[in-house]
C-alpha cells in the first residue's frame, strides 16, 4: 500500500506515446500514476477477436515500453478481466483517477465499461474518459458531425512528455504467463509489423514514395499493396492517431 493517491492510464486501443490525452492529462495531474493494459480474456475470445490481433497489441506494448524506458516507465499487462483487476487496484491502491480514451467497440466492451463505471463510482474514484478520433458516441443523429469531426482533426497534436517514474512495481497476481507470452510474441514476419515506430515508418513511406501511384493502383490486387496506405491496423489500435495521419497527409 502506499501513502500518496495515485492515477491511472487505462490504454485501450489507444497504444502510442504522442497525441495521447490521457497520458498528457495524467502527467498535467502531478500524481504518480501508471499505464495499465489489461488482456481481457472475454474479449480475447469474442467472435471478432483473433490471435493475430493480441500479438499486435503484445509488440505494440514492447514498443511503447522502448520510447518510456528512459522515464523509468512501462505498460503495466494483466490477464484478467477488467473489474477484477480494478478491484485489485482499488484494493491495494489509494486511487483518485483514471484516465483513458472511449472505446467504440462491441457490446462487450460497452457492457464492461459500465461495470467499471459504477465500480469507480462506488469507491469516489473519478474516471476521465476523453473521445477517440473525433467520434462522438451516442448522438441521437448526424447533425453538426462533420464538422465537430473536421474541428478536432485540425487542432494542434499534444505533444507528449513524461516525468520520471518514482513507484514501486506493481507486483500484482495477474501476470501474463511465460507460455501465453511466447504465443504473443511468436507473431509471424508476414504480417504488418506492430508498433507506433513501425506505424511512422508506413506513413513516412506513403507519402513520400509508396502513395504516389496510389490513384492507379488501388483497384489492382497486387500493385494496390505496396501502393496503398497500409495504415488500417495502426489506426485500429491507436498506434497513430486519426488526427496524426490527417495532419501529416494535409
Amino acid at each position: 500500500m502506499v501513502d500518496q493517491t495515485v492515477d491511472i492510464v487505462w490504454l485501450k486501443r489507444d497504444l502510442r506515446t504522442q497525441d495521447h490525452a490521457a497520458l498528457d492529462a495524467a502527467e498535467r495531474d502531478g500524481r504518480p500514476y501508471l499505464i495499465v493494459y489489461l488482456f481481457e480474456p472475454e474479449l480475447m475470445q469474442h467472435a471478432d477477436s483473433s490471435q493475430r490481433h493480441w500479438q499486435f497489441v503484445y509488440h505494440s506494448i514492447e514498443d511503447m515500453d522502448s520510447r518510456l524506458a528512459k522515464y523509468g516507465r512501462k505498460v503495466e499487462t494483466f490477464h484478467e478481466n477488467a473489474f477484477r483487476v480494478f478491484q485489485y487496484l482499488i484494493d491495494q491502491l489509494p486511487l483518485k483517477t483514471v484516465f483513458s480514451y472511449r472505446e467504440t467497440g462491441v457490446r462487450l466492451s460497452w457492457d464492461r465499461d459500465n461495470q467499471i463505471k459504477h465500480l469507480l463510482a462506488e469507491h469516489s474514484i473519478d474516471w476521465i474518459e476523453f473521445k477517440r478520433d473525433g467520434i462522438e458516441r451516442g448522438i441521437d443523429n448526424r447533425v453538426g458531425w462533420d464538422a465537430a469531426w473536421f474541428k478536432t482533426m485540425r487542432e494542434p497534436l499534444i505533444e507528449n512528455h513524461f516525468s520520471t517514474h518514482t513507484m514501486a512495481t506493481l507486483d500484482h497476481p495477474y501476470p501474463l504467463a511465460e507460455s501465453f507470452k511466447e504465443s504473443l510474441h511468436n507473431y509471424p514476419q508476414q504480417f504488418q509489423p506492430p508498433g507506433e515506430t513501425n506505424a511512422w515508418k508506413f506513413l513516412n513511406s506513403f507519402t513520400s514514395e509508396r502513395g504516389s501511384n496510389y490513384h492507379l493502383n488501388i483497384s489492382k490486387p497486387e500493385q494496390s499493396r505496396y501502393s496503398c496506405g497500409r495504415l488500417s491496423p495502426y489506426l485500429a489500435w491507436g498506434n497513430l492517431s486519426i488526427r496524426q495521419a490527417y495532419q501529416h497527409i494535409k
